[in-house]
């Protein structure tokens, strides 16, 4: 079933049509809103059957809803038949969030693996652009992050222990594409660091993580981050460019890391105190891990340069968080 509307901007016959999966999330949102705004890219959307697609109908031209409960290789073939899709890409996660990595891997590898077999069985020219994440590159030496991916059986470094179930679930996922890259797949990967920012659908994973972290306390289960966590930060849209330099350049088996800043989880909590005015004492962090993500070979291949930094941005940040009404955190009296 289609949501057809009338798409106003005015695109030439060399438009490439690109499908989006999980296109009504925090990032889907985001890349549908950006691919809009070009020109050589029209944006279709793959949706559940039972899918809210109002805020993402003015950025598609095309809204697909599912046949079933769960995306199947079925509807990815009818859509890319249908549409005339080159590009499959698939941001989609099984939210809320299982209790174990294994659980959640039952549930997010279903629209993983129908967006690769769907487009294989089509044609091997449909590249696939899939997500992962910055947490599945690091190593348990720490040092310098960059594309590469871990060995197999490699372990988790002390600190991101608690990221077991979002890390795991990522080298998981990334096992199977590079499963399907090795068996001549035509697919690619982003590893995006931890996203920030505005976006046209629902809030992030940090609007909460972080407010925990302020806090010190639980939020809806979850337990805050540990002082000794250091990641790496990008806005929403600046994500958004990267996906679209990756799917303009569509090369076959690219491995691609966006995380422009590296600042810690207290760092970041830090400026996001200081623009909310609330109390937050400053925990004592030590980089223990030597963490550096350096992202310069993404850039220079995708001839990318990052528009925004935490510090310019957080403030925005706030005031998204409170129209969401997803803040919780109290002002100083």
């Amino acid at each position: 079933m289609s949501d057809h509307k009338e798409f106003s901007s005015e695109k030439s016959s060399s438009v490439k049509n690109i499908l989006i999966i999980g296109a009504i999330g925090y990032i889907g949102g985001a890349l549908c809103q950006k691919f809009s705004q070009t020109e050589d890219f029209a944006v279709s959307a793959l949706v559940r059957s039972s899918s809210d697609i109002e805020r993402i109908k003015p950025l598609c031209k095309e809204i697909i809803r599912s046949q079933k409960v769960e995306i199947s290789s079925n509807d990815i073939v009818q859509v890319i038949r249908k549409h005339n899709i080159t590009t499959v890409i698939n941001v989609a996660w099984h939210m809320p969030l299982e209790s174990t990595k294994e659980a959640q891997f039952a549930f997010d590898r279903i629209p993983l693996e129908a967006a690769l077999h769907g487009a294989s069985a089509v044609s091997p020219d449909i590249h696939v652009i899939t997500t992962s994440g910055n947490f599945s590159l690091i190593t348990a030496n720490g040092g310098r992050i960059t594309e590469i991916p871990p060995p197999l059986g490699y372990t988790l470094p002390e600190y991101l222990v608690c990221l077991d179930l979002l890390a795991g679930v990522n080298v998981l996922k990334d096992g199977l594409v590079e499963e399907y890259i090795s068996n001549g797949g035509n697919a690619s990967i982003v590893y995006p660091s931890s996203v920030y920012g505005s976006a046209p659908t629902r809030g992030g994973f940090w609007d909460f993580a972080i407010q925990q972290f302020i806090t010190g306390k639980p939020h809806q289960g979850f337990e805050p981050f540990p002082p000794d966590f250091m990641t790496a930060w990008i806005h929403v849209e600046d994500l958004a460019d990267c996906y679209i330099a990756a799917a303009r350049k569509s090369s076959k088996g690219g491995h691609y890391l966006a995380a422009p800043e590296n600042l810690s989880v207290s760092q970041v909590a830090t400026l996001f105190a200081q623009a909310a005015k609330v109390e937050f004492m400053v925990p004592v962090f030590e980089n223990k891990d030597k963490v550096i993500f350096d992202d310069s070979h993404t850039r220079e291949v995708l001839q990318l340069q990052w528009k925004y930094k935490v510090a310019l941005e957080v403030k925005g940040w706030v005031e998204r968080i409170k129209e969401l009404e997803t803040y919780f955190l109290e002002k100083i009296k």
